[in-house]
């Protein structure tokens, strides 16, 4: 939706007639404006004897997009999830010259569970998802997009060309959900807002996974990603064709190839080319190895942000920037990351416990005696100590120790097992303290958990 918004005196919000007509509103009616600044404007039609609705944002530097999902499907929380990418000086320009390059993504919640999607990425687009993951032919695509009019979308389309039987659409339309909320993983820079409460869900779809998996998922692509970019020299690098298309060329690896123009960043051939940023990166590597695509400079556009200098290496060491993986030998956590918000907050709990109820440390530790076979090493040598502490590196570690998940996905695991043992820590709060006492501890918990305590 595109609109002009009317500013006026303090308390007047002027909104256009189609769109206050889709959100029920008549002149004179009351409603809520959530601002996240720079990014979002948000306005929804006050609700009568209610306060107005929660909502909660940031910048993706405080929050990764994978430790905010975390967060709604923790909570079981109902509503939007806008997310804006790139950094503040695109973002600005964007907005200032040219608005259809905002990146945006929107994610949609019931009870913690994704049921839709959208973007504003050409490559997140019902048929480019299709054909690159092998449900519609190229040319059967194209033949489609033709026939697209007002009221008679893709879609339908393909359903009366007799491209896909409406089974395959509406399984078509979750993949759809699934590669947008997916792709949003691997952002590094942007801005969210997020706010609770029902919506509409006419479109909603029933995803084949959980939202627990598709964590796991995403997190296991930003760790392949940024792996294969650091091969590649990063996603500003601007690659160009060194030669025709080579004969028995895959179609993706063609794709890729037919708009590598030596204008295009590796993040802008993945949204032009309609591969997305995974596989085009996936494709570039050995088609750069092999030297079909070249980079069109000796460097590569300056990213908006310097990157620090490279540490000396022997003359005989590939020139090769290591992905920010974490090394299974040294986790680290960073402040007020999600590990340091799970280390303060199994504190607080048992402050909370043991204020209440003395003897909270022994009560809390017989979590690690029941504890399922799979489980266990993840938490070896892991323990509540007499002030709450848990060494919350020795989980990362003990994770990534195991050799199934590395990097981000190792990540993503530890974050998993800690939030099973903070399930059970707040199940005390609520068996051993009175109503007022857990609801007040529940509250400050989850203040904690979005940075706000």
């Amino acid at each position: 939706m595109r609109a002009k918004l009317t500013i006026g005196f303090d308390g007047e919000v002027a909104v256009a007639p189609r769109e206050a007509e889709g959100l029920g509103l008549v002149p004179g009616d009351a409603v809520d404006v959530v601002v996240a600044k720079g990014s979002f404007l948000l306005v929804a039609p006050a609700r009568e004897g209610r306060s107005a609705q929660s909502y909660f944002a940031g910048s993706l530097a405080a929050l990764t997009v994978a430790e905010v999902i975390q967060f709604v499907f923790t909570s079981l929380k109902s509503g939007v999830l806008l997310l804006s990418f790139g950094q503040e000086g695109e973002r600005v320009a964007a907005r200032g010259s040219a608005p259809e390059r905002l990146r945006r993504r929107t994610i949609y919640f019931r009870d913690g569970q994704v049921v839709f999607a959208s973007s504003s990425d050409a490559s997140d687009r019902l048929g480019p998802v299709l054909w690159r993951n092998g449900l519609c032919p190229w040319d059967a695509l194209e033949r489609c997009g033709r026939l697209v009019r007002s009221g008679r979308p893709l879609g339908q389309v393909m359903v009366d060309e007799g491209v896909l039987t409406p089974a395959q659409l509406y399984a078509g339309v979750a993949h759809q959900v699934r590669e947008i909320l997916l792709g949003a993983f691997l952002e590094p820079h942007g801005e969210f807002a997020f706010l609770e409460g029902p919506h509409d869900e006419s479109n909603a779809v029933k995803l084949q996974e959980r939202t627990r998996d598709l964590l796991l998922e995403g997190m296991k692509r930003v760790d392949e990603v940024e792996r294969l970019l650091a091969e590649l020299g990063g996603r500003q690098l601007v690659l160009a064709r060194a030669v025709d298309l080579p004969s028995g060329l895959g179609e993706h690896a063609a794709r890729l190839m037919r708009t590598a123009d030596g204008k295009r960043t590796l993040a802008e051939l993945g949204v032009e080319s309609g591969l997305g940023l995974l596989e085009a990166v996936r494709q570039a590597v050995p088609l750069v190895a092999a030297g079909a695509l070249v980079p069109a400079s000796t460097a590569p556009p300056p990213a908006p942000a310097p990157a620090p200098a490279p540490t000396p290496r022997p003359a005989s060491q590939p020139a090769v920037t290591p992905p920010p993986a974490v090394a299974a030998e040294g986790p680290v956590t960073r402040s007020f990351g999600a590990f340091e918000i799970y280390r303060r907050i199994f504190r607080r709990v048992h402050a909370a416990l043991e204020e209440f109820r003395p003897g909270a440390q022994p009560r809390l530790n017989t979590y690690f005696d029941r504890l399922p076979e799979k489980q266990r090493p993840i938490f070896d040598g892991v323990r509540f100590d007499a002030q709450g502490g848990i060494d919350v590196a020795k989980v990362l570690e003990n994770v990534a120790s195991l050799g199934t998940y590395k990097g981000a996905a190792a990540k993503a695991r530890s974050l998993e097992a800690l939030e099973d043992l903070l399930a059970f820590s707040l199940f005390e709060v609520k068996n051993l303290l009175d109503k007022h006492q857990a609801e007040a501890v529940l509250r400050e918990v989850g203040r904690m958990q979005v940075g706000k305590a």
